[in-house]
């Protein structure tokens, strides 16, 4: 029976109002930047017509910068902003190196003088050490200079590609913005890296634009034998694009060319030789799309620290946690005195990379799968080693850094690659009785807000 004189709120609820446009939006105003946020924007107040102050956030301006903005979006607790004029700009401003750098997302400091952003950089290390519970004169005294690998430096890449009416764009996300932007001139990558991009667009060009729209992204890494290429696609490649793919391998030496379909496992279009790098003398191959240190100037640098820190340890069995391929095993286990590694690890294919390079170079390493995010070492898996390494991803290592806070060792050195969880796990194992002794900030990410973060720690009191 239908039910004419039914309530019509009772199901389906009330008609949606439309929503409200935020009237700030579009709003202009002159200001004068006031700061460098930590993601490399500029902040500053606006008074806004009804009398009240709200923060911005601007790109591409320094402090002192005096510029005319539009508001363009909520975030967080204020809004970001688009410089629509520049009315006078600071001493600290320095021609950007890339004439992509307004549009494009990759870069926030090219703007910003060498010696200001080095600075930059080192308060971004003491904020982080002084969050981990350091007076803020003793984080002046831990944390040592910048290492700032120099630009066209970075051996790896992953490419955005859109192929669509307008032509062929592989390159990255122009600034908070879905569109691909072609970098034809990229001041950070390595030369081999961009030589591959322009020859990357002239092969989609090529092609059958209903397979070339299909692929999404290309990762690209420069190891010690040559390129190494995993493209992200949509669908599988048929065989002519296979063979034209396989072609394309030969003319530009790459040394391996992979295809993955969504999450699908990866596989070799075109293997040429092997993907390799090399640790104290040591080959080891890669996985398609594999971690690997930004670039060899900072690894380099954390080598450097380690060795060093090796040298006043005098460690004999070392745990190394969340090792990857080896970036730090070998030099742990082959510098100087020859020491008992352990290796931890959680991606099945470096670990069998590792265990074979290992394998073949007879290092003293044993070398064990395991996720230290669900099941970290603790109390006497811990008892054996007289020193921890470890190096986690973004996420951090909070589980480990709680076990070791109750059971780890005299000695740690911990490599972050962020700041902020890099400080939590500080202060968990400060207050497990350890205290940090020495900072190094390492830029492998330049003229960006990201830096890499190495500590040397040791137990001074009982947890």
């Amino acid at each position: 029976m239908k039910h004419h004189n039914r309530n019509p709120r009772a199901r389906g609820g009330r008609k949606r109002q439309p929503s409200r446009r935020d009237p700030l939006i579009g709003f202009e105003a002159d200001v004068t930047i006031e700061q460098i946020g930590a993601r490399g924007d500029g902040i500053a107040h606006v008074a806004t017509p009804d009398g009240k102050s709200v923060l911005i956030y601007v790109d591409c301006v320094l402090p002192g910068d005096q510029v005319r903005v539009a508001l363009r979006q909520k975030r967080g607790d204020g809004y970001g902003a688009e410089v629509v004029a520049e009315i006078a700009r600071s001493s600290g401003y320095n021609t950007p190196r890339c004439a992509h750098f307004k549009e494009c997302g990759g870069c926030a400091l090219q703007h910003m003088n060498d010696d200001d952003y080095r600075t930059w950089k080192r308060d971004k290390a003491l904020v982080a050490v002084q969050r981990a519970g350091i007076d803020p004169q003793d984080a002046k005294t831990l944390v040592g200079d910048v290492e700032i690998s120099p630009p066209a430096s970075r051996r790896r890449a992953g490419f955005s590609v859109h192929v669509g009416a307008t032509g062929v764009f592989v390159g990255f996300h122009g600034r908070f913005s879905h569109t691909v932007l072609n970098v034809p001139d990229c001041a950070v990558l390595r030369p081999e890296l961009m030589a591959f991009r322009e020859a990357f667009v002239m092969f989609l060009e090529a092609c059958p634009p209903e397979h070339a729209r299909d692929i999404k992204e290309v990762f690209v890494t420069l190891t010690d034998s040559g390129l190494d290429v995993l493209i992200q696609a949509s669908n599988d490649p048929d065989l002519d694009m296979r063979q034209d793919l396989a072609e394309f391998a030969e003319a530009q030496n790459i040394a391996r060319l992979s295809w993955k379909t969504g999450d699908r496992p990866d596989e070799p279009v075109a293997a040429r030789h092997l993907p390799v790098v090399r640790f104290e003398g040591v080959e080891v191959a890669i996985a398609p799309g594999g971690f690997l240190q930004a670039t060899q100037d900072g690894e380099q640098a954390l080598v450097a620290a380690i060795k060093s820190a090796l040298a006043d340890i005098a460690p004999k069995n070392v745990a190394d946690l969340f090792c990857g391929v080896g970036s730090f095993t070998f030099s742990l286990a082959l510098s100087g005195k020859r020491r008992s590694v352990t290796a931890v690890e959680s991606d099945p294919r470096a670990v069998e990379l590792l265990q074979y390079a290992v394998g073949q170079s007879g290092s003293p390493v044993k070398v064990v799968k395991r996720d230290l995010f669900r099941q970290p070492l603790v109390g006497d898996e811990l008892s054996s080693f007289d020193l921890v390494v470890f190096d986690p991803p973004r996420a951090g290592a909070l589980a480990q850094s709680e076990t070791l806070a109750v059971d780890g060792p005299e000695w740690i050195i911990a490599v972050s690659c962020n700041p902020a969880t890099f400080s939590r796990d500080m202060r968990v194992l400060r207050n497990g009785g350890y205290e940090i002794t020495k900072v190094v900030p390492v830029d492998q990410f330049l003229w960006s807000s990201h830096l890499e973060l190495f500590a040397i720690l040791r137990r001074v009191s009982a947890g």
